[in-house]
């Protein structure tokens, strides 16, 4: 495992108190992801400007669910692409290792019939935020999906090779949770991981365990570790943060 790995939880903005008291009790944590909805809530995260610094912590953004990089209707397109933009301006005040987000969702019957058109959706998205604001380091993270009327693009290996050979300044963001419930064999992906979310499930619901608490084995932890990711985030319920970072030690590649 590298030496510059940095260990991390992830935190929203009504739990970040809790979240800082914990990187602060336990020194092997020092990166945090945190997830933003709204721009005031920068405003927020201001106030925890100092108290960032002096633990040391890096800090990555979990951008909006709601989010959907593979919308057709260009207006729309074009105010999430602002949000980001001015997302970004209005973190200046950090300095941020990555902008994670998910790949956005369609009516499933339209996704079936050309799932190519709304992949191009997502590289020209990609290619006007490239264009708007050079070097902004984004990671684009797998998910699951079950049918219905709507899904989630972004469960499986393809779409993401797809769009990563079209441009380079995106990297991956590996998350094991949702790969329980749709696998896909992302260690295809192995030179693009540069983030991955950690945590445990049954296998049909995104319950957020801790490691080894439902399907996940220590091989497979073992070989999620040999990816050698930049970060490693315990996106989990904070009760399990413990015992999670001491299966990793454990677990760490020697």
């Amino acid at each position: 495992m590298r030496n510059q790995t940095r260990i991390g939880i992830s935190s929203l903005i009504f739990n970040l108190d809790k979240a800082l008291k914990i990187c602060e009790d336990n020194k092997s944590i020092n990166h945090i992801e945190i997830g933003i909805d709204n721009i005031f809530d920068c405003d927020i995260l201001k106030k925890y400007k100092e108290k960032i610094k002096n633990l040391n912590l890096s800090v990555g953004i979990h951008l909006p669910m709601e989010l959907n990089p593979c919308e057709g209707i260009d207006f729309i397109k074009q105010k999430w692409i602002e949000y980001i933009i001015l997302l970004n301006k209005n973190l200046n005040f950090l300095d941020i290792s990555y902008y994670n987000m998910h790949l956005g969702y369609v009516i499933t019957n339209r996704l079936k019939k050309n799932k190519e058109k709304y992949l191009n959706n997502i590289v020209n998205f990609f290619e006007e935020i490239s264009l708007k604001e050079k070097n902004l380091p984004i990671t684009i993270e797998n998910t699951y999906t079950k049918g219905g009327d709507i899904s989630n693009v972004g469960s499986c290996v393809e779409d993401f090779t797809y769009i990563l050979d079209c441009n380079d300044n995106i990297s991956f963001c590996y998350d094991s949770g949702h790969d329980l419930i749709c696998p896909s064999n992302y260690s295809l992906l192995r030179n693009k991981i540069k983030v991955v979310h950690l945590s445990d499930n049954n296998g049909m619901e995104d319950e957020h365990l801790g490691i080894l608490n439902g399907k996940l084995r220590e091989c497979d932890l073992q070989e999620i570790l040999r990816l050698n990711p930049e970060f490693i985030v315990l996106e989990m319920k904070f009760e399990y943060i413990e015992s999670s970072l001491q299966v990793l030690k454990k677990n760490y590649p020697k």
